[in-house]
């Protein structure tokens, strides 16, 4: 009879520690976990978006010598097209770049604009988008919050008193 006095009052300590302390925190935990999938979710798709604009807005091409007369250079790096070398022409003005060249200034620049004209090569609705994602990035409010809870929960239960850290 004692042994299963024992047994309930272990259980009942376990349960009351499972549902007041662990369970919250396990919740908490989950809560943070789903919002940074969340926005891991959105810079990716923020990203795709903004990348596809660049791929529609600036199509690629291979560089030939003859097909091209009045395309000698890339007007961003100044280096000279190579035979088969690979670049992008931006729609709206049909300025050509270096490919590389040119997908370094549009994803590096907040405009997205073409770096002759300054025609835009990306609509302003993504640009914003893309570029409040980046912000959003910088600042990751919900990333160091997971964090601290973490370490807290490490430092805190250290000695493994509840064997989950």
């Amino acid at each position: 009879m004692r042994a299963l006095a024992n047994f309930l009052s272990c259980s009942h300590k376990t349960l009351s520690i499972l549902f007041h302390e662990v369970l919250p925190e396990f919740i908490r935990l989950l809560i943070l976990a789903l919002c940074v999938l969340w926005n891991y979710y959105n810079v990716v798709r923020t990203n795709y978006k903004y990348v596809s604009m660049i791929n529609e807005k600036s199509p690629k091409f291979s560089y030939r010598k003859g097909a091209r007369p009045e395309l000698s250079e890339c007007s961003i790096c100044l280096s000279e097209f190579a035979e088969g070398e690979e670049g992008r022409e931006v729609v709206e003005c049909k300025h050509a770049f270096h490919r590389r060249c040119l997908e370094t200034w549009l994803r590096g620049c907040y405009m997205a604009t073409c770096p002759l004209c300054r025609s835009l090569v990306v609509p302003e609705v993504v640009v914003a988008e893309h570029r409040q994602m980046k912000m959003q990035l910088e600042n990751c409010a919900v990333e160091k919050e997971l964090a601290l809870i973490l370490l807290n929960a490490l430092h805190v239960r250290g000695s493994c008193s509840y064997g989950f850290f």
